[in-house]
């Protein structure tokens, strides 16, 4: 009995030891809510507005931060961990709530001011571009820059360009002058840096100085003598075949000047003497046998300089003097002109006139053109791989007895539209002819020669004609046909193509004699192309290994044409292969936008394809339809639906493909009448 008292009293004991136990543990858990709550800010400094939040507190196991900026708050943070958020510049409450493991919580409050940094290194590139004096091209760089934004100084309340980190932004100025360009640097925030830079916006003066253009500064100094008058533009006062400018230069050597008195003008660039070393200028002059000089110089140094004196030969009309200055150094560069008018003689009060200060040749390239004269003088430019080059005659004979001649090289695998141009020093004159004749020497007979003339200064004004050789390696003259052409256009640039159309094969092809020619005008075909007229030469081009030419019609059963056009695919052409012909007038798709032609297929099932474009130089827009003979060996009637061409655009070149996609097996075919189906 003892004994069991003796458990009993044991087992209480530790009842209430165990409870006194529990009571102080709970004690502990029950201390109150987190204290001593905070929060450090670590704010990335790139203008990124990355902010990393450090938060801590007293019996704190987690945390909650409301990040103040409206966005959703933070995901539990356990103790001695981190959250980062990316703010805009601002100030914003931070509010951070701390929990402990009994899930009490204890809230606090901390300001952020979000504050980004002005960007640094800023640095601006402003570039002219090279082809355009009123164009200019702006980047920059720079650190902590969210982005850009540049005004160009030439319009008040101007709107600001925005540019983009790596971006290049451009702008045209409507006229010279000095304009400010400024380049604010954004950091994302208020703070900003900014870059200003002047530019001068100048159209150059470079030769040849034409005293056309209203944007160039023409600015002349005198000396010696009425250093105030300048050389004022005034109009014309004498046009002629010489000089039949609008504008031109005055120049008034005052009553008692110095006998040294003239005028002078600083280039905006060095004169380039690389293919000549002469210079024209028109002069108009109150007396004949004026000694004019005409010197340049070393903007640099003056004592370098090269002068040549030249003698008016009429007075009160407009002459080209040239001025031989080849004894120029090529190692300078010469950016000064200056004229005296009258050298060594007094002023009396006298005015002359110039205008068209240029490079020139002691040879006058004009038509006709023998290439007897300076070689430097012929400046062929060639293009696509068909350089031209003054030769000796490789073939004397009666048919061409000259002793120099031009030899084109159109050289392996060159562009199939490969050929040279050259500038005239006056321009074509087709109300003298419009028909000009060449002599060819031709490696092979029936190549197609090519001969335009266009506008130098729009190459879209142009007129050219076809003619082809009959015999191979003898010479021959040749005939080009102009009628229809524009006599008042400036036909001044002479271009050339052999065997247009067709890949260069090494082959060398020589010309002579480019001049007017009498022969019976002839003019140029529109639609309908029934091949009747003999007033109209049906010029083909052909490329690829085709060959066209209007014949005798082989089958008048299906078609009772006279004539028609052959079109032989020769063996082994080009898929591609085929002719084209240029129209006087532009189509007039205006009431019916679908073709029809006849044709004579050998094959059945042959595809034919039409394309129309035009010959407007820079203009690409065609349009082709494909569509297929039904026969073989007779006449059918097939039609190309043009339907969405454009009613605008000057489509002027007809083009036929036959089995078009196939290369071609010597095959002969036949078409005609090319027309418009009402």
């Amino acid at each position: 009995m003892k004994k069991n008292i003796k458990y009993l009293f044991y087992s209480l004991l530790l009842i209430v030891i165990a409870s006194c136990t529990e009571d102080e543990g709970l004690e502990e858990l029950n201390t109150g809510a987190p204290t001593n709550i905070a929060v450090d800010f670590s704010i990335t400094q790139d203008n990124s507005g990355e902010v990393t939040m450090y938060p801590s507190g007293e019996g704190a196991n987690s945390f909650i931060i409301d990040y103040g900026d409206g966005s959703e708050v933070s995901e539990e943070i356990s103790t001695g961990n981190n959250s980062t958020h990316v703010y805009e510049e601002g100030t914003y409450e931070v509010t951070v709530t701390a929990m402990n493991l009994a899930g009490d919580t204890a809230s606090m409050t901390q300001t952020l001011v979000v504050s980004f940094s002005a960007p640094e290194n800023l640095e601006v590139t402003i570039t002219k571009d090279a082809s355009n004096p009123f164009l200019v091209n702006v980047s920059a760089e720079a650190v902590n820059a969210a982005a850009f934004e540049v005004y160009f100084g030439e319009e008040q309340g101007e709107t600001a360009t925005p540019m983009m980190i790596g971006e290049t932004v451009s702008y045209e100025y409507s006229s010279i002058g000095t304009y400010t360009i400024t380049v604010i640097a954004l950091s994302g925030g208020e703070e900003t840096t900014t870059y200003t830079e002047e530019i001068e916006i100048v159209d150059p003066l470079v030769l040849p100085i034409t005293f056309e253009s209203e944007t160039v500064d023409y600015t002349f100094y005198n000396f010696g003598g009425g250093e105030a008058t300048g050389v004022p533009l005034v109009s014309n006062p004498a046009p002629s075949e010489v000089n039949n400018s609008e504008t031109v230069a005055s120049y008034t050597k005052v009553a008692g000047s110095e006998t040294w008195a003239g005028t002078s003008v600083t280039l905006n660039e060095a004169i380039d003497f690389s293919t000549t070393s002469f210079i024209s200028m028109d002069v108009y002059s109150p007396t004949v046998g004026t000694p004019i000089l005409f010197k340049i110089e070393d903007s640099d140094n003056s004592d370098n300089f090269v002068e040549f004196q030249a003698t008016t030969t009429v007075a009160n009309e407009w002459e080209t003097i040239v001025f031989d200055l080849s004894g120029l150094d090529q190692s300078i560069t010469y950016e000064v002109i200056a004229l005296f008018f009258n050298f060594n003689t007094s002023g009396t009060g006298e005015t002359y006139y110039f205008d068209n200060i240029q490079l020139a040749s002691p040879t006058i390239v004009e038509l006709p053109i023998t290439f007897e004269g300076s070689q430097s003088a012929y400046a062929w430019t060639e293009f696509g791989g068909a350089p031209v080059t003054i030769e000796p005659n490789p073939d004397m004979s009666d048919a061409n007895p000259s002793a120099t001649v031009a030899k084109m090289f159109k050289v392996n695998n060159s562009l199939d539209y490969a050929g040279a141009f050259m500038d005239l020093d006056n321009p074509v004159d087709f109300n003298q002819n419009t028909s000009i004749s060449m002599k060819v020497w031709s490696p092979e007979a029936n190549t197609t020669v090519t001969l335009k003339f266009e506008d130098p200064q729009d190459g879209a004004i142009f007129a050219e004609a076809n003619a082809v050789t009959t015999v191979a390696n003898a010479w021959q003259t040749i005939t080009f046909d102009f009628s229809g052409v524009d006599v008042n256009q400036n036909y001044q640039r002479m271009v050339l193509f052999f065997d247009f159309g067709s890949i260069g094969t090494g082959l060398d092809y020589y010309f002579d004699d480019i001049s007017y020619a009498n022969q019976q005008p002839v003019s140029l075909p529109n639609l309908p192309l029934t091949f009747e007229s003999e007033s109209i030469e049906y010029n083909w081009m052909n490329f690829g290994g085709a060959t066209s030419t209007v014949v005798d019609n082989p089958d008048m059963n299906g078609n009772t044409s006279n004539k028609v056009t052959e079109l032989i695919k020769d063996n082994g052409s080009q898929t591609w292969a085929g002719s084209n012909i240029i129209l006087e007038n532009a189509i007039d798709f205006s009431s019916s936008q679908t073709m029809k032609m006849k044709v004579w297929s050998p094959i059945a099932n042959a595809p034919i394809l039409l394309k129309l474009e035009t010959s407007a130089e820079g203009n690409d827009y065609f349009m082709e339809v494909q569509t297929t003979t039904s026969g073989s060996s007779q006449w059918e009637e097939l039609t190309f639906d043009f339907s969405g061409i454009s009613t605008t655009e000057p489509i002027d070149i007809v083009t036929v493909f036959m089995n078009f996609g196939e290369n071609g097996m010597g095959n002969t075919y036949y078409f005609d009448d090319i027309e418009l189906q009402n």
